[in-house]
Parts: C-alpha cells; sequence; structure tokens
C-alpha cells in the first residue's frame, strides 16, 4: 500500500505523516510547495515527487503515477488517520477496485460545528469516490478512461473521478469504521474552498467531462431537515461562493487552461 499525500503549503503535512504507523510506502506529491513544505519533506526520508504549479488533479495524478504499489490511498495533508484505518482500506481492495472510508469533521465551537455539517452533507452522506480517504488499485484507470484525475481540473478533481466510477459502474466498498480526522473548519476557509471548487468544476465543463454548475441551492429545503435551519442558512453562502468561482473560471479563465482545451480537442 502506498499513501499518496498532495501538498502545497499545509505544514499540518507533519500530524498526517505522524499518524502513520503502518509499515508503507509514502509518496508526498508537492505542488508549488513552499520552502517549508520542501523542508518537512526532506527531512520525513519519505519518497516525493514535484510539482511546479499548484494543482490538485495534476498533484494527485503525479503521486500515484510515482507510488510503486498496485494499491493506493489518497489522503490530505490536514487530516489524521486513526489507528487502523490503512490496515482497514488495504484489506477492502481485496475484492474491490476500489475502498472508501469516512471522515470525522471535528468541531469546537458553533462554526465549526455549523461547517462540519455543511461538509457533511456535500461530501460524506452518500457513499462516493470523494478523498479522503479513498484507495484504490492502480489498474482501475484501464476500466474508466484510461486515466486517473484529470490534470487540467485543479478542483473537484475528485467529483470527475466519481462521476466516472459510476458511469463505469464500478463498485466502492464503503467502510465506515475506517476514520480520519479533519481539523475544525472556519467560515472563510471552507467559503475559499467553495470557490475554488467552482472554478474546477467550470473546467471540467469546458473539457465536457463534467455537466451543469454542481452547486446545492436547490437542495436547500433537504438541508434544513437533515441539518438544521441555521446549516441551511450556511449553504446559501457556500452556493454563493462556489457561483462565483464558477463564474470567474467562466469570465476570466482563472487557470488560464482554455487555449490547452481547445488545443487537446
Amino acid at each position: 500500500m502506498a499513501v499518496v499525500i498532495p501538498v502545497a503549503d499545509d505544514i499540518r503535512l507533519q500530524d498526517c505523516l505522524d499518524s502513520i504507523k503502518e509499515d508503507v510506502e509514502v509518496v508526498i506529491s508537492m505542488n508549488g510547495p513552499t520552502e517549508q513544505i520542501k523542508e518537512i519533506t526532506r527531512k520525513s526520508g519519505r519518497r516525493y515527487c514535484e510539482l511546479p504549479d499548484r494543482n490538485l488533479g495534476a498533484a494527485l495524478d503525479e503521486g500515484i503515477k510515482t507510488a510503486k504499489s498496485e494499491r493506493v490511498l489518497l489522503m490530505d495533508s490536514d487530516c489524521v488517520f486513526d489507528p487502523g484505518t490503512i490496515n482497514l482500506l488495504f484489506h477492502g481492495l481485496d475484492d474491490h477496485m476500489l475502498a472508501k472510508g469516512r471522515v470525522v469533521f471535528e468541531r469546537t465551537g458553533y462554526v465549526s460545528n455549523l461547517v462540519a455539517k455543511a461538509r457533511e452533507y456535500t461530501t460524506s452522506d452518500r457513499v462516493s469516490a470523494y478523498k479522503p480517504p479513498l484507495a484504490m488499485r492502480k489498474s482501475i484507470a484501464d476500466r474508466m478512461g484510461g486515466y486517473f484525475y484529470d490534470r487540467d481540473i485543479h478542483w473537484v478533481e475528485d467529483s470527475e473521478f466519481d462521476s466516472r466510477v459510476r458511469r463505469f459502474g464500478i463498485p466502492i466498498n464503503y467502510l465506515p469504521e475506517a476514520t480520519i480526522r479533519h481539523p475544525p473548519l472556519t467560515f472563510f476557509t471552507d467559503l475559499r474552498s467553495a470557490f475554488r471548487y467552482g472554478i474546477g468544476k467550470r473546467i471540467g465543463v469546458e473539457k465536457g467531462l463534467m455537466k451543469g454548475v454542481g452547486n446545492f441551492f436547490c437542495d436547500e429545503f433537504k438541508i434544513g431537515e437533515s441539518k438544521g435551519v441555521d446549516a441551511a442558512f450556511y449553504m446559501l453562502a457556500w452556493n454563493t461562493s462556489y457561483t462565483a468561482g464558477w463564474l470567474s473560471q467562466l469570465m476570466f479563465d482563472v487557470y488560464d487552461v482554455r487555449d490547452k482545451i481547445k488545443t487537446d480537442k
């Protein structure tokens, strides 16, 4: 098993590495890294790859290809593993191509609790091929278009991956007892992420790999029923930020990918 961790500037990478107790291959996929991240990586003695620009889709794709192991576990640099999770996901691939664990969003007060409820709705309340934690056999690429993650989709790359998983009918072995922990989130951090997700979704649409806008405006009543009225109001702000990102890519080509997309076509 190889644990692949994409990272650019998040020094919580060290906590993530410290939570890996198993004797596994670790690949740190640095994309546009800061000097501090390079130093943490160097001192860790782990295998690494480095890309010059910050691009999550490319970092994941390069990290998976760098890994020598056939079984790969995708992790985020700001999360930590609970004991036994890596082993559970490793064996979850014994008779599946994909195994998915559960993210526990930690809470320290009203704000982080509200953001956690929103994150649960958008990422955790249904079984998906979103990472983290997501384990896969590398041979899965042969069954779903010949690639892992699209390198032009800087954000929501896992949403595009998930859409292919569903289109090709690949079952996901969901293991809710395989848990990782995400630190408390602030409004600013989460809304910034929503903006970036909107940009990534628009790039996916422009490439013909994804459809629609992808926000959750139509789900507000469902969110209110399942997560509470305050969560529904917060999701209005989240959806607005997400849609602003989508429109920003439409109008300004934020990551300068449009010409490349046209050339590839």
